[in-house]
């Protein structure tokens, strides 16, 4: 396996280094962070100790393994793996493995095992267990639809999604805030009208008003119609000019994901088309710009970003690396909501047997390797999300109050003085809360 080049593979990145470094800073200070302010009760001299125990922000990444595992031991190492950094996990509603029997759906955690897709029963309980949210990804895609479909008309298979929508909306309408409704239909379109029929990406939308008013509704699109389409059509690529359209007519769309999969072989990572989609400060903050403008919250909703096979050192540091530079990037972006990595650890991707180098194994884009040994990518998550990017304070103060600046999220505030000590759990989520302890 070839060891990449370090200065090559980030060069476009590396020339804007400053002013991307300035951007985020800013964007950091700007958009994730407010100011807090602590009134006191008690008059006189007291001990004040503020900790931030989790974040608004959404940090997460796939569940698509548990209860998958060859054993209990990789298990339990993937939950305490998992909840140690992110907040937020997606539950897999792919219709083919949902219900891969026409009318037998698989919501219960005691349904038959199939690998990479968990009943989402199993996933909520991990979640309960951990103080984690779920995302449902996804309700309407043209690729895995269950083979039985195929043998319907058009408008039967309306009638069918429409069918597919109510059961989910009954079970997990108020279990799940958010859903990917529609998945990859401005580069995939023309295999959605074999799939489903035309304009299935519509239909759906309007299907998600109708089943999931007070869930989030996300339209998610991956990298042909995004980084590569950027490339030549520039703010006339097709998910930018599909947004427009559907947004134009009132469709009702929430939230907007992004997906960023580097599926790139290790000899092409150092080409400058590659670089040009995937590795450039210019143009990644120039899409997210172009986004950002539609004014709705945003989701960099599945990555990947390679290491490759091979555990070589420099590739994992690389890796590392890249990570630091986008989640500072993206975390910085004004409407930005959450950032998810799509496989935790190497040798549980898609299209591969367990712990084989094939399919998307092969680019060892986890954060963990296969024996869930750490790799340097989840460190640098682990200190930007647990250590940069999370407030503590420790003040004596005999003031009335006391103002501070910190991240958004959810805190633990302990008061003392010589007679009592006095703790609270409060939300500081928006600029100017005002808390009494």
């Amino acid at each position: 396996m070839k060891i990449l080049n370090r200065e090559k593979v980030l060069e476009k990145i590396l020339c804007c280094q400053d002013e991307l470094n300035a951007r985020n800073k800013s964007g950091i200070e700007k958009y994730r962070k407010g100011n807090f302010t602590i009134r006191f009760t008690q008059k006189g001299n007291k001990k004040v100790s503020v900790r931030q125990i989790r974040h608004k922000f959404l940090f997460g990444s796939t569940g698509f393994m548990l209860g998958c595992f060859e054993n209990a031991e990789k298990e339990t190492k993937f939950k305490e793996l998992f909840a140690s950094i992110f907040n937020l996990v997606v539950v897999p509603f792919y219709w083919n493995t949902l219900e891969p029997e026409e009318g037998k759906l698989r919501f219960q955690k005691d349904s038959e095992n199939i690998y990479r897709r968990p009943a989402p029963d199993t996933v909520l309980e991990f979640c309960r267990d951990y103080g984690i949210e779920p995302k449902g990804h996804c309700l309407t895609w043209n690729w895995m639809t269950p083979d039985w479909l195929k043998k319907y008309s058009p408008n039967k298979r309306k009638k069918i999604l429409e069918r597919r929508f109510s059961e989910i909306a009954e079970e997990y309408a108020d279990k799940i805030p958010s859903f990917d409704i529609v998945n990859e239909s401005a580069s995939n379109y023309r295999y959605g009208r074999d799939s489903l029929f035309e304009n299935y990406d519509e239909f759906s939308l309007r299907l998600g008003k109708k089943y999931f008013p007070n869930n989030k509704k996300i339209i998610n699109e991956t990298n042909q119609a995004i980084w590569y389409d950027y490339m030549s059509e520039g703010k006339y690529m097709s998910f930018n000019m599909q947004l427009k359209d559907f947004i134009r007519r009132r469709l009702p769309i929430d939230e907007i994901g992004l997906q960023y999969h580097i599926f790139i072989e290790s000899d092409q990572l150092e080409s400058d088309g590659v670089k040009d989609a995937f590795l450039n400060a210019k143009y990644m903050l120039e899409i997210l710009d172009l986004y950002d403008r539609f004014n709705l919250p945003m989701h960099i909703s599945e990555i990947t970003i390679p290491s490759y096979v091979g555990r070589i050192v420099e590739n994992e540091e690389l890796q590392a690396e890249i990570a630091k530079i986008w989640y500072e990037t993206w975390f910085a972006t004004r409407n930005m909501k959450s950032i998810v990595w799509w496989n935790l650890a190497d040798g549980y991707a898609a299209y591969a047997p367990m712990g084989t180098d094939e399919g998307e194994n092969r680019y060892g884009g986890g954060l963990v390797h296969f024996d869930m040994s750490k790799k340097p990518a989840y460190n640098a998550l682990d200190k930007l999300i647990n250590h940069e990017w999370k407030t503590s304070e420790e003040i004596v103060t005999d003031a009335g109050e006391f103002t501070f600046r910190g991240f958004y999220g959810e805190y633990e505030v302990e008061v003392e003085n010589a007679d009592s000590k006095n703790k609270k759990t409060v939300n500081f989520d928006s600029d100017g809360v005002k808390i009494s302890i």
